[in-house]
């Protein structure tokens, strides 16, 4: 059995967690005080029945897939807390609103030092294997960031050259019309998610509902939550 750490909580590092934690010992640090939230990933995924084998039949209903085909929109921050709370299901250990102050090598292994995990955490673990995920994690309050060194051989996603969007939720009325550069499908509430890579020139009419500045792959079709779940499909494997 082998100790392993995911620093953050994209999607492909819960999807990795699943596959990893019967046989393993998995733990999962995250800066934010809540998994999921704010969300970094666009809600948009090609092949709906990828998601079936990670969550269970009522939790796919309640995401209710909105079709934009060739695809569907749903709020990919309700997929996050599915698919983590599966994971704490299945024995994953998630340390919340929890900062890493240090890492180093002691012996084969990584001495990992933070700050949170609640009031009956060690404030260290010893760990076999890292994952970084914590660039596809929005920026926590405060301008709060893990003290990370660059030298350890950390695993790191495949996702592709990656660059900065802006995302933004509106209602599905105000984006009828939205520049031609924007990517942007609908979602069964009556909003629209509207990407823009770099900056966004254009506002809704009513404004924006929600929006956020997210690191995602320049690929099209690795800014999917299908790349999130086969990306954490190949780190489990790398990792076995």
């Amino acid at each position: 059995m082998k100790k392993i750490l995911f620093i953050g909580s994209p999607m492909f590092c819960l999807v990795a967690a699943q596959h990893l934690s019967p046989k393993n010992e998995i733990h999962l640090i995250e800066l934010h005080a809540e998994i999921g939230m704010p969300t970094s990933q666009p809600g948009f995924i090609h092949d709906f029945d990828l998601l079936a084998d990670y969550l269970t039949k009522e939790q796919l209903l309640f995401l209710k897939p909105y079709d934009n085909q060739p695809g569907w929109g749903l709020r990919s921050e309700w997929v996050t807390k599915h698919l983590a709370m599966n994971a704490a299901n299945k024995g994953v250990h998630i340390h919340t609103r929890t900062r890493i102050t240090s890492i180093e090598n002691q012996n084969d292994q990584y001495l990992v030092n933070y700050l949170g995990a609640g009031p009956q955490a060690n404030n260290h673990l010893l760990v076999d294997i890292i994952v970084d995920g914590s660039p596809y994690v929005p920026s926590a309050p405060g301008g709060l960031q893990h003290t990370l060194p660059e030298h350890l051989n950390f695993q790191y996603p495949e996702l592709g050259v990656t660059t900065n969007w802006f995302g933004g939720t509106a209602l599905t009325t105000d984006c009828q019309e939205v520049p031609e550069q924007a990517w942007t499908f609908d979602r069964a509430e009556g909003l629209s998610e509207v990407w823009f890579e770099g900056k966004s020139n254009w506002t809704p009419k009513h404004g924006w509902i929600e929006y956020i500045e997210s690191l995602l792959p320049f690929t099209a079709s690795q800014r999917t939550i299908d790349a999130q779940i086969t990306e954490g499909k190949r780190l489990s494997g790398a990792i076995l």
